[in-house]
C-alpha cells in the first residue's frame, strides 16, 4: 500500500485482505495494474468499433431531463458491454473482482448480480458530474455494509484535467444529505489498467474534462442479488451472447435465482418455477409455454 494524501493504492500482488479493509472503512482504494497493457488495448479496440456502430445509442436518453444532465450531455455511455466489447466478459466475471464484491455484500445478501457494466467516456467540455451515491437509486437505508460496490477501470489516463473521479473518503458514514466541505474530496488519478474500487454508498462523481481529449473507463458495479439492477441485462444481451459464457457470469447477468432461505426469506428471480438458467437451454430465444 502507498501512503499519501489520496485513497490507499495497492500494487501487485494485490493484497485483498488490506483492500477489503480499506474499502469497508475508508470507502475506496485504487488497484494499480489490474489489467495488463494488452488487455487494455483489446478493450479499447473493441470499444472503438462498438462506438462506430452504436454511437447513436451512447447519449443519455432516459426521458428525464434532470437524469440526462446527471449522466452527462457530453459523456458517452454504453450498456450491454459484454455484447459490444466481448473482452469485457473476462473483466466483469474476473474471479478476484467477483469474490471481492461477494465478500463486501455478504452481510446483506447471499449472492450478487451485475448492476451495470458500462462504458463511460467523458468528452471534452463536460462539466463535473453531480456528487452522489449510487445507492440513491433505491429506497434502501444505508448501513454498515454496502449493498452495491463498484470498480472503475481506466482505459485512458484519468487525470485532474480530463475527468478523474471525485471521491469523499469515509462519506458512507455521513448523514444522507451531507455535502463535502473544503478539503474533503480526493481525485482518483489512474493510468490505463488501474482500477478504483469503492462502496456504492461513497459520495463520488465524474470530474470535469477541460482538455481536448476523452477520458474512457469501464464502470462495473455489483449489487445484492435481491435488488433490481440499473442495467437490464436481459434486454441488453441476447441469449446467443449469454449461452457460451461461464455459468458464474451467467448468474451475474441474472440467470440464477436468489436464495434468501438462510435469512428466512424466499427464492426470487424464478423462471417457470425454476432456475432461470433453463431459459438458456431453449433452441429459440422465445420462452416456450
Amino acid at each position: 500500500m502507498i501512503d499519501g494524501d489520496e485513497l490507499p493504492r495497492f500494487t501487485r500482488p494485490h493484497g485483498w485482505a488490506e483492500i477489503d479493509t480499506a474499502v469497508q472503512t475508508i470507502g475506496g482504494a485504487i488497484l494499480e495494474d489490474l489489467l495488463a497493457p494488452n488487455e487494455v488495448e483489446s478493450l479499447n479496440d473493441q470499444v472503438d468499433k462498438s462506438l462506430a456502430l452504436h454511437g447513436d445509442m451512447a447519449n443519455a436518453a432516459t426521458g428525464s431531463g434532470i437524469y440526462d444532465t446527471f449522466l452527462g450531455h457530453k459523456t458517452l455511455r454504453l450498456h450491454g458491454i459484454v455484447e459490444k466489447a466481448p473482452a469485457s466478459a473476462d473483466l466483469i466475471g474476473r474471479p478476484d473482482l467477483v469474490e471481492w464484491a461477494e465478500r463486501m455484500i455478504a452481510p446483506v445478501a447471499s449472492s450478487v448480480l451485475l448492476n451495470a457494466g458500462e462504458l463511460i467516456q467523458i468528452q471534452p467540455g463536460e462539466p463535473a458530474q453531480f456528487l452522489h451515491r449510487d445507492t440513491d437509486s433505491w429506497p434502501v437505508p444505508m448501513g454498515a455494509h454496502p449493498h452495491i460496490v463498484n470498480a472503475i477501470v481506466a482505459l485512458d489516463p484519468c487525470t485532474l484535467k480530463n475527468g478523474a473521479t471525485y471521491v469523499a473518503p469515509a462519506s458512507w458514514q455521513w448523514e444522507p444529505r451531507r455535502q463535502p466541505q473544503d478539503g474533503e474530496l480526493l481525485r482518483a488519478v489512474m493510468k490505463p489498467g488501474d482500477a478504483l474500487l469503492f462502496r456504492g454508498d461513497l459520495v463520488h462523481g465524474g470530474g470535469e474534462n477541460t482538455t481536448d481529449s476523452r477520458r474512457r473507463v469501464l464502470s462495473i458495479s455489483y449489487c445484492a442479488g435481491w435488488l433490481r439492477p440499473v442495467e437490464n441485462s436481459f434486454l441488453n444481451l441476447s441469449r446467443e451472447t449469454v449461452r457460451p459464457l461461464p455459468s458464474k457470469l451467467q448468474a451475474l447477468l441474472g440467470y440464477a435465482p436468489y436464495d434468501g432461505t438462510k435469512q428466512r426469506g424466499g427464492i426470487i428471480g424464478l423462471y417457470e418455477n425454476g432456475d432461470p438458467a433453463r431459459a438458456l437451454e431453449l433452441e429459440s430465444d422465445r420462452p416456450s409455454h
